[in-house]
């Protein structure tokens, strides 16, 4: 575990052992903070947190009470109350080294957060893992010795760099998406137009008809507009077949609903086609406006769907990328979480681009660190200081 047989954690130092004037009504910080430790070391961590709490009301400037308060609560996987247990240790204390330690789990709970972030938002991630490397610089100038430090920062590096790049493949990804979905409402907005000129010339049929009655010109024209209206609901057809092949958008619910649309627009069509194979126009005409509705209708479901679309994918990519770390992350220690200093939050942002930047361009490659990212921490008990 790194340095932890140091014996960090847990550390009510002498600091706290004084004599109050209430001792004798109840129990003293120290025996609290030996209950705290002797419940830690049994894995009752919520009785641990308890005692811990006990213990800072008696005195609430230790900083090695809120120090054990955070391993017990990171523990619990609480790791929001770890950050800021751990900030409130490095805060009050007075003693650079123990405040590095304290800086050193900050470092690994932002990790923790970070981690919990790939699957719903890797950017969030990115930011939380670059919050990581933050603290552990911070411990690293504190105390110059703590090579773990120096250590997590490199592959806690590489987890960024793996992130950065997966970033960049749905950023890819996307476009091709994006341009696929373009190029599928420029189909449908010319099987539209299409659909609109043959009830236009469907129309123009049916008035002159009326006028001249039947004759052996028009109804080459009519036969020729019902091979014209077969040509169009095929493309409809072809148009319904390549969407259903989308399997990145076969869950959309727009992206179903223009499936619908186009499926019921092809009836349409066909019917209209018959009818005009029957010469008779009045019903194909019918046909033709409710063809071009749900056309219309379809058209209107995808752009939804575009709209929408970039969400679901950035999703389906993270789940992809969720399998892939989390071998890395099965060997991580167990000490970190998301720190909540604002000072250091501001530097972590700020800082983001700079080091995404360095990490493309200068990390080295190192497939046996990509295996199991080891992240060191501060964690075990030192019995009653």
């Amino acid at each position: 575990m790194g340095l932890s047989r140091k014996k960090i954690c847990f550390a009510i130092a002498c600091l706290v052992i004084f004599t109050f004037p209430f001792e004798g009504y109840g129990k003293s910080p120290s025996s609290l903070v030996k209950e705290g430790n002797s419940s830690y070391s049994a894995g009752e961590y919520d009785k641990a947190v308890t005692a811990y709490d006990e213990a800072l009301k008696e005195d609430a400037e230790s900083p090695y009470i809120y120090f054990n308060k955070g391993a017990a609560l990171y523990k619990k996987g609480d790791y929001e109350g770890a950050t800021e247990a751990f900030e409130k240790a490095a805060l009050k204390s007075k003693d650079t080294g123990f405040e590095a330690k304290s800086k050193f789990n900050l470092g690994d709970s932002a990790y923790r957060s970070a981690e919990a972030l790939k699957t719903k938002d890797l950017q969030k991630a990115l930011d939380g893992f670059s919050k990581s490397v933050s603290y552990y610089q911070e411990s690293l100038r504190l105390d110059p010795g703590m090579k773990e430090a120096a250590e997590n920062i490199e592959m806690v590096r590489l987890v960024m760099k793996n992130i950065l790049e997966e970033i960049q493949k749905q950023k890819e990804s996307g476009r091709k998406d994006q341009e696929k979905k373009q190029q599928a409402e420029k189909k449908l907005k010319e099987i539209i137009k299409e659909q609109e000129s043959a009830l236009e010339k469907n129309k123009g049929i049916e008035k002159e008809k009326a006028a001249k009655g039947d004759s052996s010109a028009l109804n080459k024209r009519i036969s020729d507009l019902a091979d014209e209206q077969k040509a169009i609901k095929d493309k409809t057809e072809a148009l319904a077949k390549e969407w259903s092949r989308d399997e990145d958008q076969t869950t959309a619910s727009d992206k179903a609903s223009a499936s619908k649309h186009l499926e019921n627009a092809t009836k349409e069509q066909e019917a209209a086609a018959g009818n005009l194979g029957l010469k008779n126009t009045k019903d194909a005409a019918k046909n033709q406006e409710e063809a071009v509705k749900e056309l219309k209708e379809a058209l209107d479901s995808q752009q939804k769907d575009s709209n929408n679309g970039s969400v679901q994918d950035n999703k389906s990519q993270q789940d992809k990328q969720q399998g892939q770390e989390q071998q890395q992350a099965a060997s991580s220690d167990e000490n970190r979480k998301n720190g909540t200093d604002q000072a250091q939050g501001q530097t972590a942002q700020a800082n983001l681009s700079d080091d995404a930047q360095e990490i493309l361009k200068d990390e080295k490659e190192n497939k046996e660190q990509r295996k199991a990212v080891l992240i060191r921490s501060y964690k075990e008990v030192d019995k009653d200081w």
